[in-house]
């Protein structure tokens, strides 16, 4: 009895036995022939592969968290790891600023243009490759922070220019990331009496508020999760983000080395007292982002990460200067340059003698406790 091997290959050779013997010398000729006809396709189909993940970016993507955004950011980056490098190792591998550097002057200090009283714009070159760091210096004392969002007003998501420009907003950037029904935030997220989202997350350690219940508090401040009142001290303030904290207040990195290249936005508060909006549009490794902050001349302290990849953005509404940062996206950059996100809860910053238009608080009403 035949194996199926055996048979397989008898039938083969019965087949190449039976057929017709062919000149030899026309095969030599129709295989140059076949060759020639070959090519064309198969420019053709290289031609297909290469386009078929651009043709499925939209004009208008949907505002929405994607899947695999969890991987953008560590599972628990305020956790202690035990592979987790100590602080003086994590910077003794990045170089320090030197003078001529872009954005810092001949003394190592940042070059801040200021656009107006307590706003101040920088760009920084990190590292010694074309990524920049666009920073907006925010003084608490002159400016102050709204929380906008589209659960709160009942209109749809919208690109930053366009928050800004409905509630006349200076700066603005990412409130923070959200879920995948396009409004509720990833972590805490009050304003007066709305609730966006009223769960506070383990995993995120920073906490940015504004709008204090007394003038003894800071007017806008980022809370860190090691404060042992922590919990306390939100309660007293009208407007409350959650999210994870990229550096702590000793300016300790938490999050591990590698993972993946991204746009990143960040907010930020330094020594004085002040609030940075942070934005580099260059994909760029999250630890290394933040490596790079400490070692710029900000002065920073708790960073908190509000957004990466393409939802993230900067709004400057300026009259010295208006500009409008949006993250990278390699599909949508080949298709029609860098499409706008819509974003559902955006962090705003307006003058405190511009009142024209009203913040979008909620009527007052008693706040929850909020559930963890």
């Amino acid at each position: 009895m035949r194996t199926p091997f055996e048979s397989k290959t008898s039938r083969c050779a019965d087949r190449i036995s039976a057929a017709p013997s062919l000149d030899s010398s026309r095969v030599r000729l129709t295989r140059p022939l076949a060759r020639r006809h070959r090519a064309p396709l198969r420019g053709l189909i290289l031609l297909c592969w290469l386009l078929l993940p651009a043709a499925s970016v939209t004009a208008d993507p949907a505002p929405v968290l994607v899947p695999d955004m969890a991987t953008d950011v560590p599972p628990d980056p305020d956790a202690a790891s035990p592979d987790r490098p100590s602080p003086a190792s994590g910077l003794e591998n990045a170089p320090l600023p030197t003078a001529g550097q872009r954005g810092v002057d001949r003394e190592g200090r940042a070059a801040w243009t200021v656009l107006e009283p307590g706003l101040a714009f920088g760009e920084f070159q990190l590292n010694d490759s074309e990524a920049r760091l666009t920073a907006l210096r925010i003084d608490p004392a002159r400016f102050d922070f709204l929380l906008c969002t589209s659960s709160q007003d009942g209109g749809p998501a919208r690109s930053l220019s366009d928050w800004g420009e409905q509630y006349d907003l200076t700066a603005a950037i990412n409130a923070s990331m959200y879920l995948p029904d396009g409004s509720t935030s990833t972590g805490y997220m009050r304003q007066g009496g709305h609730l966006n989202n009223k769960r506070l997350v383990q995993r995120f350690g920073a906490f940015f508020v504004a709008g204090p219940d007394s003038p003894d508090l800071p007017p806008a401040a980022i809370l860190d999760r090691d404060n042992p009142d922590w919990r306390q001290r939100i309660d007293h303030y009208a407007l409350v983000v959650q999210n994870y904290r990229m550096i702590n207040a000793e300016r300790r990195i938490l999050w591990a080395p590698g993972g993946p290249l991204y746009s990143i936005s960040a907010v930020a508060q330094d020594g004085g007292g002040q609030i940075l909006f942070l934005h580099c549009r260059a994909p760029v490794e999250a630890y290394a982002f933040a490596q790079q902050l400490l070692h710029l001349p900000l002065d920073v302290r708790t960073v908190m990460y509000v957004e990466g990849g393409a939802q993230a953005g900067l709004l400057v509404r300026s009259a010295s200067l208006r500009r409008e940062l949006a993250g990278s996206h390699a599909p949508s950059f080949l298709v029609t340059g860098n499409l706008k996100a819509v974003l559902p809860n955006v962090l705003g910053a307006r003058r405190k003698a511009a009142a024209a238009v009203p913040a979008p608080d909620a009527p007052p009403a008693e706040r929850s406790t909020p559930s963890e």
